[in-house]
């Protein structure tokens, strides 16, 4: 053994960054424990070290996402206090994330240059932002078209783009965590070649990563963890990877494969024809009861469409018989039923509820099996997950400890501890290992070989072929969404397993080739672009097989629907109603009605707006209506003819600016959150209103009146100036750097927050922005009316959040349009209208809006479970 090392962190010159006598706890844990590391000027240094060692802490205290409670960081000699993550990008340090810190509802472009886009101080470059971006992925060695949106890539993609976003901070320092545990062989190889050019331009890379070829392939020194300390670090020089897990686990650990069973086996599922959407065709095969199958080959061929649709999530056709008896899996209710489990990748997303317990997540399945006339026996529950707990050795103080706490590898013994305690006969593993350390991992291999020995059925996906060739009693190679080849275990090799997926491959390009283009596509409407269905989403990874990327108009086309199609939708509406009302009533279409229906558009409008802001973040804001109503009762005393009329209208939007600053406290401060916070300041300025006006009175400026109400023939000018203002306010949304914070605040903080984006201060200006714009449709309503009167916002509060949804903003953020919110108020105004035209009782109105929201959510679900 070579290379051991002693001197401090301090002590080297050519630190790129240097940290000393580090130290960080959690609640229950200390999760660094005087930690001394640094990273010279180009070097790759791995880090390594078994779950819950703190390499990732580490790692987030360096890249700002978190702070040390003590010690010292130098960056480039420098002593330096990261405060966040945009100090830690500005002074040229990155980090790319294990789970990946992209925005889903932000384009691939977008997200690449998030926080750091070209263009001037307000406005977005686009043209330059694209080609940057072109040229950062193929620099990467992928081609992907820009404008698809994060949530329609693969695994493999999301991590490659993550890598490009990494780039654009030129960084002297680049962290990896976990870079390559979606990655195939060959883009391994790809990666490791960036990254020694990287070395070589000077860049201090430290590299993460349970995969110890990998880092032993890579790294110049080694640096080992355990326990939130520093073991060792050595130099990469005769170093063994028996030499790391001894270093990491503390003790002799056997790297082999748990031994398998050649005893005769009966067959227990049988799929035949098993087809959907053109991801996967004609799929055939058996399983053994006691036998572990691998669906192998180079990924994004179909293997994981396979599992999800084998779970009841894709609704595939096929036959699929269990035991003898055809089943039927059209959801995973039923799957869960006839005995069949998944346990998909990503498991934050799909299999955990990590703000919940151990315990609840454990159970959440198998409630009604400790149950009692509906009432839960809290003490079978908690002794059943405490055994469970216990058999799978999961590390954690408590049963009661949020999920969300433990590290990758105990997550992952919850998800399969929860099956398990259901007994099913088939369970379905998607990268069982991936992210957990080399003991953790052994301890998965035999759990899953165990569950197999005691007669289940195993399916396993993973991108580790080593993995799927150690632990699979047989391995089905899947390309273009067909099985190519069956290789018994004893056969199997990496060359055999690539090489059948790659010759494939290139056949099937021949083939395809070879037709005429009317029968080389079949257009489907769920599929994103009819050339891509059935190749891999990540082709550059298989030899032989070009990456074919949107050409530029179609993925133009395909944005600005995307974006308008639900807008465009609801213009028809509104026309087909306007022509409908028209046939009815003759006074539909009079200058005299159309000037009051603007006119009434403008506050519903304005209101719903700024109540577009806050829900465009993920929140709500009920205090709306209650503003409006305080903004009239305050104008009908200083908006008059006997006041200042420019004082009394700034107070009166001081008063919204203030309701909009106290939610801000309540929800950001207190935390509080906002369905409460926004509730009870309803209540409070609702209050505030009867005492500065307790029944409707007074009398606003008529001077006052005339300027809001003023008209160009019979088109009020309020209306037009609104008009003006959503197309503007339009155009900053899509091309300010304002905008697209806003949108990656409101899809994903998280990302948006390590991205650089000063979220806190994002959610308090939307709420401001709120209470700005109900003060403002206040003073409309003041202008219209006369008076003060402080129930006159009252429906508003109702109105301006159906508005926005129905104008096609998503109820948990990340998406919407001004223009889509303008229409949405201006079908629940014409609505009102044609209602008073056809002689229909007033309260119909309230059935009306609830129903259109009703139904604009319902739709937006379905078009959500289409796009996921």
């Amino acid at each position: 053994m070579t290379g051991s090392e002693s001197e401090s962190a301090s002590d080297d010159v050519n630190s790129v960054f240097a940290v000393a006598d580090l130290h960080k706890s959690f609640p229950g844990v200390d999760a660094l424990k005087r930690v001394y590391f640094h990273c010279r000027v180009g070097e790759i240094h791995g880090l390594v070290g078994e779950n819950g060692a703190g390499k990732s802490t580490l790692m987030r205290i360096l890249a700002g996402v978190i702070q040390p409670d003590s010690g010292t960081i130098r960056i480039k000699g420098r002593r330096v206090t990261l405060t966040g993550p945009r100090q830690a990008h500005d002074l040229g340090i990155a980090m790319v994330y294990q789970d990946t810190r992209l925005v889903d509802d932000l384009d691939v472009a977008q997200n690449i240059w998030l926080e750091r886009e070209p263009g001037s101080f307000f406005f977005i470059d686009r043209r330059a932002m694209e080609q940057r971006s072109r040229a950062l992925l193929q620099r990467l060695g992928l081609e992907i078209d820009l404008r698809r949106t994060i949530i329609e890539l693969s695994t493999a993609e999301r991590q490659i783009v993550e890598i490009a976003r990494a780039l654009t901070v030129d960084p002297a320092v680049l962290i990896l965590d976990e870079p390559t545990s979606s990655l195939d062989p060959t883009e391994v190889e790809r990666l490791g070649a960036i990254l020694r050019a990287l070395k070589n331009e000077g860049t201090g890379i430290v590299f993460i990563s349970h995969r110890l070829p990998e880092v032993l392939g890579l790294a110049d020194r080694i640096t080992v963890m355990k326990d939130g300390e520093v073991v060792e670090t050595v130099v990469n020089r005769g170093i063994t990877e028996d030499y790391l897990v001894r270093r990491m686990v503390g003790r002799q650990l056997s790297l082999a494969f748990p031994p398998k069973q050649s005893k005769a086996r009966t067959i227990g599922l049988e799929i035949s024809n098993f087809s959907w959407s053109g991801r996967f065709r004609s799929v055939a095969f058996k399983v053994s009861k006691g036998e572990i199958v691998g669906l192998g080959g180079i990924q994004g061929n179909g293997q994981r469409e396979i599992a999800r649709a084998l779970y009841g999530l894709l609704p595939a056709s096929g036959e699929i018989k269990l035991n003898g008896s055809r089943i039927a899996l059209h959801s995973p209710g039923e799957a869960i039923r006839a005995g069949i489990v998944y346990v998909p990748a990503d498991r934050r997303a799909e299999s955990l509820f990590a703000q919940h317990s151990i315990r609840q997540n454990v159970a959440a399945p198998h409630l009604a099996s400790w149950s009692r006339l509906g009432v839960l026996i809290r003490s079978a529950e908690r002794n059943a997950v405490a055994e469970t707990i216990n058999r799978f050795q999961v590390r954690t103080p408590s049963i009661d400890q949020p999920v969300g706490l433990l590290s990758g590898g105990n997550q992952q013994k919850v998800v399969i501890g929860r099956w398990v305690l259901g007994r099913p006969q088939l369970y379905i593993f998607e990268e069982p290992t991936q992210g957990v350390d080399v003991a953790t991992k052994l301890e998965l291999y035999r759990v899953i070989r165990k569950l197999a020995d005691e007669g289940a059925m195993v399916i396993v996906i993973s991108s580790d072929l080593l993995e799927l060739i150690g632990l699979s009693d047989r391995i089905l190679v899947v390309a273009h969404g067909s099985i190519v080849d069956e290789v018994a275990a004893a056969e199997a090799t990496e060359e055999r397993i690539i090489g059948s997926a790659v010759s494939s491959s290139v056949r099937y390009e021949r083939e395809r080739a070879a037709k005429p283009r009317t029968e080389e596509v079949e257009w489907n409407q769920n599929d994103d672009w009819p050339e891509e269905r059935n190749l891999p989403k990540n082709t550059p990874s298989a030899e032989g097989v070009p990456d074919r990327s949107r050409p530029p108009l179609l993925g133009r086309a395909r944005l600005t629907w995307r974006r308008y199609g639900s807008v465009t939708l609801l213009l028809a509406l509104i026309l087909i109603v306007s022509a409908f009302t028209s046939q009815q009533s003759p006074y539909f279409l009079t200058p005299r009605n159309l000037g009051n229906i603007f006119i009434q558009i403008v506050p519903l409008a304005l209101v719903s707006i700024g109540q577009m802001m806050v829900i465009l973040l993920g929140g709500i804001d009920l205090s709306v209506g209650p503003s409006m109503s305080l903004t009239t009762a305050l104008a009908s005393y200083l908006v008059t003819d006997n006041q200042n009329q420019l004082w009394g209208t700034a107070v009166c939007i001081g008063a919204g600016l203030l309701v909009g600053g106290i939610n801000s406290f309540l929800i950001l401060g207190l935390k509080i959150p906002d369905l409460i916070s926004t509730l009870s300041t309803y209540s409070l300025v609702f209050g505030l209103a009867l005492i500065v006006r307790p029944s409707p009175g007074g009398s606003v400026s008529e001077s006052f009146s005339d300027f809001v109400t003023i008209r160009l023939a019979w088109v009020p000018v309020a209306s037009l100036v609104v008009l003006a203002f959503v197309v503007l306010g339009e155009y900053w949304l899509v091309r300010s750097r304002a905008g697209v914070r806003l949108y990656a605040t409101g899809s994903r903080p998280e990302a948006a927050f390590v991205a650089g984006i000063p979220i806190r201060r994002v959610r308090c200006l939307a709420y401001l922005f709120s209470g700005l714009m109900a003060a403002l449709a206040g003073l409309v309503i003041a202008a219209r009316i006369g008076s003060g009167d402080p129930q006159a916002g009252t429906q508003f509060t109702l109105s301006s959040i159906a508005a926005v949804v129905v104008g096609g903003t998503s109820v948990f953020g990340g998406r919407g349009t001004m223009i889509g919110t303008l229409l949405g108020a201006a079908l629940l105004v014409l609505l009102q209208d044609v209602l008073n035209q056809l002689h229909v009782t007033a309260y119909y109105q309230y059935i009306w809006t609830g129903a259109l929201l009703l139904v604009a959510v319902a739709l937006y679900s379905i078009n959500e479970f289409r796009r996921r």
